[in-house]
């Protein structure tokens, strides 16, 4: 069995806190019973208590077992405030002078809706409190309870005064709630924007200097642990300042962002393409050597060469690229240095070229 998400915690906590709170009127009828101020058997204190405890019991359990979430409400909110206050109104039928005082415990329900209910399900279990009322009440008439009409009906004012005005006390907390949620999720999504951003060249999309400097530094700790390795490429486009004199800035920044889209797409899953800075860019080939990276790589430069370049269907470009395997030990910086000797080579040897290094 799994462990229970965030969200079953939360319905768990608030579960068992509703529990809680049936629990301790059902303290209040036994004190009630004890001193002889309700009109019931024990065997029906028995049974009542056994109603209470197994009914919180199987609440609990369907939450811990998931079976609510097969339901389209899974905190059961409804269902669990319908339960307890059909519960209080059975019991407040055995208090005689006490009835007003139990009747209360209603309230303490209403205030559970504040965590999930709106104006539709206040509504829905006001209702169903009112007609709990009506049916209490023909349950006394008909059994013969002594019942003053002028003090019923002064009780049942106050009553529901009071429970609208909980009613209406909850539903203003469900929509502080609602509100302090989205807010909550707005600001969740405006981090997420500002992480992304602070990792991520603006141009191309592609990881930006800084944290591959941060991936650089992770392979290394990764390598240092087992038997791992990874290499380093740097590839610069060739001759790449007669791209932006021919076709501006914006071209140029156009055809970088096609190259950027071009390398993730020759990378696997497992690897990593960043880019340093102007026509600079970097592939972190994890758990491979230097002839392994060799060979991806000769087929990136031909793959370049030729490529068609939406919009600048005359363009052709070449690059140059240099190798570093990972030694044991050596720190990644002289591993991305030996890579920038191999990019000088290359491009010293006449660029369009790879060189490992």
């Amino acid at each position: 069995m799994t462990a229970p998400t965030r969200d079953q915690l939360l319905r768990l906590r608030r579960t068992l806190l509703a529990c809680i709170a049936s629990l301790l009127h059902l303290l209040v009828c036994w004190l009630a019973y004890g001193a002889g101020l309700m009109s019931i058997s024990l065997g029906g204190m028995a049974v009542l208590s056994f109603v209470v405890v197994v009914s919180g019991v199987l609440f609990l359990l369907a939450i811990w077992l998931n079976l609510n979430l097969r339901f389209y409400d899974p905190s059961m909110t409804m269902a669990q405030m319908s339960w307890s206050i059909a519960v209080v109104f059975a019991s407040a039928y055995f208090f005689d002078g006490l009835r007003p005082l139990v009747l209360m415990m209603v309230l303490v329900v209403m205030m559970f809706g504040a965590f999930q209910l709106g104006l539709a399900g206040f509504l829905r279990i006001g209702l169903f409190v009112v007609a709990c009322y009506a049916l209490l009440m023909f349950a006394l008439y008909r059994r013969g309870a002594p019942l003053e009409p002028r003090v019923e009906l002064l009780q049942a004012l106050v009553f529901f005064i009071l429970l609208l005005g909980v009613s209406l006390l909850g539903l203003e907390m469900g929509n502080l709630r609602s509100t302090l949620q989205a807010r909550n999720r707005d600001l969740h999504q405006a981090v997420e924007r500002v992480q992304q951003l602070a990792i991520t060249d603006e141009l191309t999309g592609l990881y930006n200097r800084r944290f591959a400097r941060e991936l650089l530094a992770q392979q290394k700790a990764l390598a240092d642990r087992g038997q791992y390795g990874f290499a380093v490429c740097l590839v610069n486009l060739d001759l790449f300042k007669t791209v932006n004199e021919r076709y501006g800035a914006e071209g140029g920044d156009q055809v970088l962002r096609q190259v950027g889209e071009l390398l993730r797409q020759a990378v696997r899953d497992v690897d990593f393409v960043a880019r340093l800075g102007g026509e600079e860019f970097l592939l972190l080939l994890s758990g491979t050597d230097g002839a392994g990276a060799e060979l991806m790589v000769e087929r990136l430069r031909h793959r370049l060469r030729e490529a068609s370049w939406q919009g600048f269907p005359d363009l052709q470009l070449s690059v140059s690229v240099g190798i570093s395997a990972y030694r044991p030990e050596e720190s990644w910086e002289d591993t991305l240095q030996r890579a920038d000797a191999a990019l000088y080579k290359a491009k010293a040897g006449g660029r369009d070229r790879v060189v490992l290094q």
